[in-house]
């Protein structure tokens, strides 16, 4: 996971060596270390493309090797990835990069609760290259897991106990947590339209944003309440 792309340490952003620029990022990464641009590119436009945006500057992609080098580079060692969404900049161990990447696109939109916000950077978990466009997360369909999650009764609900930052925060697994974050999110896309949610984005007080804040958003956004959505998205999975 992310790590709710908050830095543990200071960004040392001038020793990583810069690799090349491509038409929507500029690359850097170790000495014989690569990233799959090609695959990058189809993957950026698409969801740029998605989300109706045109970015106002190339995004800094920083690879490492390993989380250990991450950590000698900025100080922030126990994460495969974060974003620093104001500096257009997001760091990963990964070669293909589906997720931090949309932490900085997503910025400028509004800053949800951590639920939210990591929610839509998993429902973009896509493969637009391989024509693949279901969310995945930790190789597996985020709608699939979490209905098995629900046969197992390892669901967390209800949902709105789990939607503010600090309670989705204290969900202990986290392949779990962001599962359920993405299929929900997928779902008011897939059922509301990105349009709607991209307004409940616009319109969110911040990471901290209290339930209260949370509910009243929902029903004016999206015309039906929580609840009401949590059970769409139950009826949904129980299919």
């Amino acid at each position: 996971g992310c790590g709710g792309n908050t830095p543990t340490g200071p960004t040392v952003t001038s020793q990583l060596p810069f690799l090349r620029e491509t038409a929507t990022m500029r690359v850097y990464a170790e000495p014989g270390d690569a990233v799959d641009t090609e695959w990058q590119e189809v993957y950026n436009a698409w969801a740029l493309a998605r989300l109706g945006l045109q970015p106002v500057r190339t995004v800094e992609y920083r690879k490492y090797t390993s989380r250990d080098a991450m950590g000698r580079y900025t100080g922030n060692y126990n994460t495969n990835g974060f974003a620093e969404p104001a500096d257009w900049r997001f760091h990963t161990i990964w070669p293909r990069d589906n997720h931090e990447i949309v932490h900085v696109y997503t910025a400028p939109l509004g800053r949800p609760s951590d639920f939210f916000n990591e929610g839509i950077a998993v429902a973009f978990q896509t493969d637009p290259a391989a024509g693949v466009f279901a969310a995945r997360f930790n190789g597996q369909d985020v709608h699939e897991a979490c209905r098995s999650y629900l046969a197992a009764g390892q669901l967390p609900l209800p949902l709105p106990s789990y939607v503010t930052t600090a309670a989705f925060r204290n969900i202990p697994d986290q392949v779990l947590s962001y599962r359920v974050a993405g299929s929900f999110v997928r779902f008011l896309i897939e059922r509301q339209g990105m349009t709607a949610v991209l307004d409940f984005f616009s319109q969110a007080s911040g990471r901290d944003e209290p339930l209260s804040a949370i509910r009243a958003r929902t029903l004016s956004v999206f015309q039906r309440s929580l609840d009401e959505l949590e059970a769409d998205w139950l009826a949904i999975l129980r299919e």
